[in-house]
């Protein structure tokens, strides 16, 4: 499909940043068709280059490791600039190391897809791929998340988008003209 509203991005990717469910990859998939863009779906490639799901990583080797993996991914894709630059969407835990957050910010333009714990949970609980929720209590669980990894999202994005009562189209929208407006400006 032709893109239907390329953006010029200086080379430089649009990052998409958020607590699990928030819509990274749904939203990503949208960009991309819409810029032609392509999408770079950073849990996907792990699980691709390690040969392993995430939630088997966590269970075998630990969350540190797997934040390892992202660290690595992320210093790849800052010396190595893909052609044409990616929509890339994170992983929810991304921004718990530091190095990650100064990563993004220098790679791109770097959206966070803010939505309620309460959202996040209509759209997590039955996801068996969430290792971080399979919990006693998931709602407890988001909400403790949101409340560590918020100030964290508000300090590493360029853009801030409130989606939790937003259709996805009205999302990908916001982002592109969020991302048309940055670039110009740069």
């Amino acid at each position: 499909m032709n893109p239907s509203h390329p953006i010029e991005t200086n080379g430089r990717p649009i990052i998409l940043i958020g607590l699990m469910g928030c819509g990274k990859t749904t939203i990503g998939k949208l960009v991309s068709k819409r810029t032609g863009m392509p999408l770079l779906d950073m849990d996907a490639l792990i699980e691709e280059q390690v040969g392993m799901k995430i939630s088997q990583i966590f269970a075998e080797r630990g969350e540190a490791h797997f934040r390892a993996l992202e660290t690595a991914l992320l210093r790849f894709l800052e010396q190595h600039p893909q052609t044409p630059p990616p929509v890339i969407s994170t992983g929810g835990g991304v921004v718990t190391r530091p190095e990650n957050c100064e990563i993004l910010r220098r790679l791109g333009f770097v959206v966070w897809l803010n939505v309620s714990p309460s959202s996040l949970l209509r759209r997590s609980v039955r996801a068996a791929n969430r290792p971080l929720l399979q919990t006693d209590d998931p709602a407890a669980t988001l909400r403790r998340l949101w409340h560590e990894r918020a100030p964290l999202y508000k300090a590493t994005a360029h853009r801030i988008l409130n989606t939790s009562r937003v259709e996805v189209g009205e999302v990908c929208r916001r982002v592109c003209d969020a991302a048309e407006r940055y670039f110009a400006a740069r």
